[in-house]
């Protein structure tokens, strides 16, 4: 497998933070796993744990991203 240039990277990051926004809206935080923001993306768990070390440094990532938004 090819490796992904960093706009492939960030374009994948992307996808998974939007994935994740709308199972943790559906199902809560601490009801959603990891596996399903993956299948909600059509990505693997690797590629999460690839830019994330675990779903609270994913759930941090959105709540930064939420508050630079409002600002």
């Amino acid at each position: 497998m090819a490796r992904k240039t960093k706009a492939q990277a960030q374009e994948t990051k992307s996808l998974l933070i939007e994935a994740a926004i709308d199972c943790f809206a559906s199902r809560g935080v601490s009801a959603t796993s990891l596996s399903e923001i993956a299948e909600h993306a059509g990505m693997t768990r690797g590629a999460i744990y690839w830019h994330f070390k675990n779903k609270t440094e994913l759930f941090k990532e959105i709540w930064v991203n939420s508050d630079e938004e409002i600002d």
